[in-house]
């Protein structure tokens, strides 16, 4: 055999022994939990099932890129044998802020210092997100509402303590998820709350109690659009009317509102309210009135409208009574009038003088006036410018007879009465009455009542 033939033969009996004696294993991952809390300090656990296809000897696994595997003791893996080996995986610092899967490389040594590559992943993440809490719709209308928990963790939490606190309701309880397990929780919803909301976004405080930690995390809940106005409307009254009008927000939106009202022109007078107006218009006949106002959730406008009938009745009354006054006025024969004023007397008795008016509206005749005088009073025996024609003192009666008197003639009669009595108080004279005629028609008249109110004086 020559020297070059005898270097080849050597090489290919080197290169069969490093074939034969070469790492040789064949390698299986079962996650017990692939989950590394990094609040807890909880790493992840994995089964290495691990088949020696090559010869025995002792392994050790570790890795390389800034992960702690444990244990790192050696062990022995004797030819065709399997063996299922328990290892924990902790990130170190550098690597736990990384929250989220992570794939990583580690090495399986054996005793002759050969190598073998395997790859494992692990799922890094806080406490605080080891529970998802899913987005939470809200209505206008909900009175209770459900919360979908969901364990992202291939980790199984024993009595983890939760307390939610939101605008919409509050909630505290213990629960316990298994691996990646989903959960509902039905809460009441704030119904007052509810209703002053704008509709939208809203943060869900979080707090995580668990194996003497306490986390805190936010979630949402998103309150869905709704308008909803109410409107209600109450009359009431006859004479005095009452028109209210209620509008409120019962939805989530800010939405502007408009009340309108019409009234007649006539009443426009008589009509009130206990806000004004935004705009009043007048139409034809009609009066338009108008109210304006952004509001919000669980805002309200309330419009009363005060119509008052009192006031133009009492006009029309009063109209009325006008006419009346004004037509009888027109139909008198006679303007009958009578007044009576304070006479001082020497001796200080107390003394008045009664005048008699007589005014024609038309050509009258044969007229007899006849005027009673109250009691406990005397007849001063002095006249004006006519004298009574007949006095009867027995009856208190006093007479004028006047012939006739022509369109727009007016005649006056006076006289004096007085008493020794004190006279305190209201002083009231009978009316006087008057009989003529007219066209050949017998007809009467009556003057008005004349009082006199005598005051005592008062004292130094």
């Amino acid at each position: 055999m020559n020297k070059k033939a005898l270097i080849i033969f050597l090489f290919a009996i080197f290169l069969s022994l490093n074939l034969v004696s070469a790492i040789n294993l064949e390698v299986k991952a079962k996650p017990v939990s692939n989950a590394v809390i990094t609040d807890l300090d909880k790493p992840a656990v994995f089964d290495l099932i691990i088949k020696n296809l090559g010869e025995g000897s002792y392994y050790t696994i570790f890795s390389l890129v800034g992960i702690d595997i444990t244990p790192e003791t050696p062990f022995l893996i004797g030819s065709g044998e399997t063996k299922t080996i328990r290892i924990e995986v902790m990130p170190q610092e550098s690597l736990k802020s990384r929250e989220g899967s992570l794939t990583f490389e580690y090495q399986i040594m054996d005793s002759r210092k050969e190598i073998q590559k395997e790859q494992l992943s692990i799922d890094i993440s806080s406490l605080a997100n080891a529970i998802l809490i899913n987005p939470v719709d809200v209505n206008v209308d909900s009175e209770k509402i459900k919360i979908e928990l969901n364990n992202r963790l291939m980790y199984s939490f024993n009595n983890i303590k939760l307390k939610l606190d939101s605008v919409f309701f509050d909630y505290e309880g213990n629960l316990s998820f298994n691996d990646y397990e989903d959960k509902n929780v039905e809460v009441s919803v704030n119904k007052d709350k509810l209703k002053k909301l704008d509709s939208g976004s809203y943060i869900i405080q979080v707090e995580i109690q668990f194996a003497g930690k306490t986390v805190y995390n936010e979630a949402t809940a998103r309150y869905a659009e709704k308008e909803n106005i109410e409107t209600t409307e109450i009359r009431k009254g006859i004479i005095i009317q009452k028109h209210e009008i209620i509008k409120e927000n019962l939805g989530n939106v800010q939405r502007r509102i408009a009340i309108t009202i019409e009234k007649s022109l006539i009443t426009y007078l008589f009509t009130s309210s206990n806000i004004d107006p935004l705009t009043t218009k007048f139409n034809g006949l009609k009066t338009v009135y108008t109210w304006e106002k952004d509001l919000y959730p669980g805002e309200k406008l309330d419009v009363v409208v005060r119509t008052n009938w009192l006031y133009p009745i009492i006009v029309i009354i009063l109209i009325i009574l006008i006419v009346i006054f004004v037509r009888r006025y027109i139909k008198m024969d006679l303007i009958f009038r009578k007044n009576v004023s304070f006479v001082k007397t020497r001796g200080g008795e107390f003394a008045l003088k009664v005048q008699i008016r007589v005014k024609a509206r038309r050509f009258v005749e044969r007229i007899k006036i006849t005027d009673k005088l109250p009691y406990l009073v005397s007849l001063y025996e002095k006249f004006g410018a006519v004298a009574p024609d007949h006095v009867d003192m027995k009856n208190k009666k006093l007479q004028w007879n006047v012939e006739s008197l022509d369109k727009g003639e007016e005649k006056v009669f006076s006289y004096i009465i007085y008493s020794k009595i004190g006279v305190f108080g209201k002083f009231e004279l009978p009316v006087a009455r008057a009989v003529y005629e007219l066209d050949g028609l017998s007809k009467e008249a009556a003057s008005n009542k004349a009082f006199f109110v005598n005051k005592p004086k008062a004292r130094n």
